[in-house]
């Protein structure tokens, strides 16, 4: 893939030094956000969760989890208490070890050392990366790629495997990765997929055990879609239905039952919003928030059919020429479907949903790099190389900032959503933590925009009662509790139902 020179010297390279130079790399990276304080999920996540403070804790499981991340956080605690800056070496090490391990299954499916340094590279540096690795609560992301990456290892040793014994060794090591996967994140149900996209694309037929029988596969994708569809649109329709109305109602405050139209048209525009991102990785935030497209002419609906047009095509094109681009696309699509919102999650685009598919995308730059290399020679590829790194580099560094502290994070948040519920009533919280009242007041008022978010009632509720205001006061409390009573989350309704026995006792008010 590159010319025979830079092949032979890139074969010189030992393995251990080129993961040591990619964690050097990740650990210098990130070396900012040891500074950082607990931020977003940390909190329900690690410190108000009582499964992380000791063995017995974990063993009763009384908040259930993720268990291979809770492990971890057992570690950090021993060794650092409750002090965040210690976790953030663990944190790391996992995004550290995933780009060592993409490395080297670069390698093993058939790619030059030099392609497989640049897409472990391109994975190590990309801004999109920060909420994962900044954000300690987000861990499981990374174990889940680390043990699917692990899995793959093994599995295609197993392949290869000369007899039977081999064969049983490397077979348990893939199911053990596999477990660890599940153990991480239920996204670790796609592994399978993984494995019969390696053997389609990078693995000889004679050694294919899965894709044997590429008809059959065919055959049992196309049914479990059908009946996971049918399921979702008759018996799960009612769900599905309060999935589409809470997530478009939560995100861009849309009041009446949306059609499946309509949030199929939200989906698409999420895709191309997110997968813009790739390429283009500014003002990126925690949470982002824009309006539903008009109709299927809208620009972002067309541009994610063109994007899911052309990897088509692209599919098609590689799959005998450039197999590692046409096995990184197949990773992109199977990594990527868990978290499309193809069933409605909490959000229509987050950071981290693209964690793990950035892996194939990364494969697919450097096999581009490769070609380009070929036809312009390997000084023109290197540099653009290097200069995409640096550049990537420096946003991440810029990106650990606003990870920094809560205050950091909802501000970055608020500029690049500036009508986005949730984020300016977190902001307005943070400036009534020091005592700003006006600008909180200011950012919940604006955040009462959205019907769905009862939040800034509540804490309107409590500015106005501390000013005196007792009317104003009560008036926000029902309606928050109004409000809270239609949210399936039981922490709202346990404020709820706070806030009306302390009206009743407090004022004698009562809220029907």
């Amino acid at each position: 893939m590159m010319s025979a020179g830079s092949i032979d010297r890139a074969r010189r390279l030992p393995f251990w030094a080129v993961a040591a130079l990619l964690m050097a790399v990740a650990y210098l990276l990130y070396a900012n956000t040891f500074g950082a304080s607990w931020n977003f999920d940390d909190f329900p996540v690690i410190v108000d969760n009582p499964d992380v403070r000791s063995w017995t804790a974990f063993w009763q499981n009384l908040r259930p989890g993720r268990p291979m991340r809770e492990l971890t956080y057992l570690l950090d605690r021993a060794l650092f208490g409750m002090q965040p800056a210690g976790w953030h070496l663990q944190q790391i090490f996992w995004h550290g070890l995933n780009a060592v391990l993409l490395f080297r299954l670069a390698a093993v499916l058939g790619a030059a050392r030099l392609v497989a340094l640049a897409a472990a590279l391109l994975f190590l540096v990309h801004p999109l990366q920060v909420e994962v690795v900044a954000n300690l609560s987000h861990r499981k992301d990374s174990l889940l790629l680390a043990m699917a990456l692990l899995s793959l290892l093994a599995y295609r040793q197993l392949l290869a495997a000369a007899n039977g014994r081999e064969r049983l060794l490397w077979g348990a090591a893939t199911m053990v990765a596999a477990g660890g996967a599940w153990l991480a994140k239920e996204n670790a149900l796609m592994l399978p997929g993984l494995w019969v996209a390696m053997e389609l694309t990078c693995v000889p037929a004679d050694q294919r055990l899965l894709a044997r029988h590429p008809r059959l596969l065919a055959g049992l994708a196309g049914l479990t879609t059908a009946v996971a569809l049918i399921w979702a649109l008759f018996w799960g329709n009612t769900a599905y239905q309060a999935g589409m109305q809470g997530l478009l109602g939560l995100r861009i405050g849309l009041t009446e039952a949306p059609t499946l139209g309509l949030y199929l048209l939200m989906l698409l525009k999420s895709w191309a919003f997110l997968w813009l991102r790739l390429v283009w990785p500014f003002d990126l935030a925690l949470e982002y928030t824009y309006p539903p497209p008009a109709s299927l002419l809208d620009p972002w609906v067309l541009g994610a059919l063109a994007v899911v047009g052309l990897a088509a095509w692209w599919q098609w094109r590689c799959a005998q020429r450039a197999p590692l681009a046409a096995f990184g696309l197949l990773w992109c699509a199977i990594l990527w479907l868990p978290v499309s919102n193809l069933w409605p999650l909490t959000y229509l685009a987050a950071d981290r949903y693209l964690y793990a598919p950035l892996a194939g995308f990364c494969l697919i730059v450097a096999v581009v790099l490769a070609s380009l290399a070929r036809r312009y020679g390997n000084a023109p590829a290197i540099a653009l190389l290097a200069v995409t790194v640096v550049c990537l580099s420096l946003l991440t560094w810029q990106q650990n900032r606003v990870w920094a502290t809560p205050f950091s994070l909802w501000s970055q948040a608020v500029r690049v959503s500036p009508e986005a519920s949730y984020a300016l009533n977190n902001l307005g919280y943070q400036y009534l933590e020091r005592g700003e009242f006006a600008a909180a007041k200011e950012l919940f008022e604006r955040a009462l925009r959205n019907p769905y978010n009862p939040n800034p009632h509540d804490n309107l509720g409590w500015i106005l009662e501390k000013e005196g205001d007792l009317s104003g006061a009560i008036s926000h409390y029902r309606q928050f509790i109004r409000a809270a009573e239609l949210q399936a989350q039981p922490h709202y309704r346990d404020r709820a139902q706070f806030l009306r026995r302390y009206l009743q006792q407090k004022y004698g008010a009562r809220v029907d």
